[in-house]
């Protein structure tokens, strides 16, 4: 499997797209590497830094966009939190199956196609509307981010 960034997940919004990109480098990086290869320790703590960086900076990432969409009022909140909500129970299954199990191949694979299957749709559906009510609606003429 190959995650990559490219231009048409752009959202146009420095803040959102910089994090995005981050995101990918860290799934890519889990990705490129040869699993099979790796002793059990060694794919243990792979896993296990990507699940601790997922933890973390996702739910930072998901606050920041949910500030946007708080301070523009933006109507489908509830809905985009929704989502959010949704990938972070995931999230927290395959840590607890990780904890249970250590880095399976069926763990490593389902966290794989999770925060990439999950991360794409989520941009281009999800992450792509709200940031373009956030320029229809001139929040960045109010707001210190920048749209590109």
């Amino acid at each position: 499997m190959e995650i990559q960034w490219h231009e048409g997940l752009a959202t146009g919004v420095d803040t959102i797209d910089k994090q995005h990109k981050e995101i990918f480098e860290r799934i890519a990086t889990l990705v490129s590497v040869d699993l099979e290869t790796l002793e059990s320790e060694q794919r243990d703590a792979a896993l296990h830094k990507l699940l601790r960086f997922l933890g973390g900076y996702v739910i930072d990432h998901f606050k920041a966009e949910e500030e946007f969409m708080t301070r523009s009022h933006y109507p489908e909140y509830d809905q985009h939190k929704k989502e959010h909500m949704e990938f972070l129970k995931s999230y927290s299954s395959l840590v607890r199956m990780f904890e249970k199990e250590g880095a399976t191949d069926l763990i490593v694979t389902a966290t794989q196609n999770q925060a990439v299957d999950w991360l794409i749709k989520h941009i281009k559906g999800t992450d792509q509307k709200v940031t373009a009510f956030l320029k229809e609606s001139g929040y960045f003429t109010k707001a210190k981010d920048k749209v590109h």
